[in-house]
């Protein structure tokens, strides 16, 4: 069943069918001003006598050629051409289309491009996104999965840095400690003894000593941090860190001068990264 539609730009009219309306929800374009517009809603009624002009005209047409245009005579003004259509058989250029899926999406073609353009940048800021969390997570990441420890290296290799293992205090715990003096005649002179136990299941990096010295009244009389590199032995590497379930003494020679400690407290802190 053939039914009549106008265009609302240029008040062409044209005979479409059912089947063509339906494909994209009545989406169509003018084929004589190339405007898209709604076939569903520009429906129009003719009266009887061009009803039967219009049948008429199109019985001898070759099938599957449906979509002529019934233009209104240019005589008429324009508040009139709804009731006066007549049908006319001149080439008035293509017919109306259907869009694509693209140009139902996209009518405008700059709009299309953007969109593009703003789906390229979305997916770079989200690639450097990415790459930030791998550099500030490398040491986790190289414990939790061991098999991207060796493209973490290459990455790192790029950008100067190392991946030492996750620095985690709070599951490193103190299972001893002791401030004593070395030489009784140099009271100054003292020794901290500390052993450390990794209670995690993956190797962790050795913490920083937050040390403070005290008097008998346990008022603070010093108070100094030591990174890895200051407190642990030669020849151990401080990048290694303390193997899972492990526990490593520490020993650290300190002059407190005239301090005269009496006692002390000892902390662990995260390490910077190397």
């Amino acid at each position: 069943m053939s039914m009549i539609t106008r265009c609302p730009s240029c008040t062409t009219t044209f005979r479409v069918t059912s089947q063509q309306l339906q494909a994209h929800d009545g989406q169509v374009r003018c084929g004589q001003c190339l405007a898209v517009f709604d076939g569903l809603k520009a429906l129009v009624t003719l009266p009887e006598p061009a009803q039967a002009a219009a049948q008429g005209a199109g019985a001898g047409e070759t099938p599957g050629f449906e979509l002529e245009p019934v233009v209104a005579t240019a005589s008429q003004p324009a508040a009139a051409r709804g009731s006066e259509l007549v049908y006319d058989d001149r080439d008035y250029g293509p017919a109306p289309e259907q869009l694509s899926l693209d140009e139902e999406l996209f009518p405008d073609p700059g709009r299309a491009r953007r969109a593009r353009m703003w789906a390229a940048g979305s997916a770079l800021l989200l690639f450097a996104l990415a790459g930030q969390a791998a550099y500030y997570h490398r040491g986790d990441l190289a414990a939790q999965y061991p098999g991207l420890k060796p493209y973490l290296v290459q990455f790192c290799d790029l950008l100067r840095c190392t991946v030492a293992p996750p620095q985690r205090p709070r599951q490193i715990a103190i299972e001893a400690s002791d401030l004593q003096a070395l030489d009784r005649s140099r009271p100054g002179i003292i020794q901290l003894t500390a052993t450390l136990r990794n209670h995690a299941d993956l190797d962790l990096g050795y913490p920083a000593l937050d040390l403070v010295l005290t008097n008998t009244k346990e008022h603070t009389l010093a108070r100094r941090i030591f990174t890895p590199t200051e407190y642990l032995e030669r020849g151990r590497d401080a990048a290694a860190g303390i193997p899972a379930n492990a526990e490593i003494t520490i020993r650290l020679d300190l002059d407190t001068g005239e301090l005269n400690p009496a006692g002390f407290r000892l902390d662990l802190l995260p390490a910077p990264q190397p």
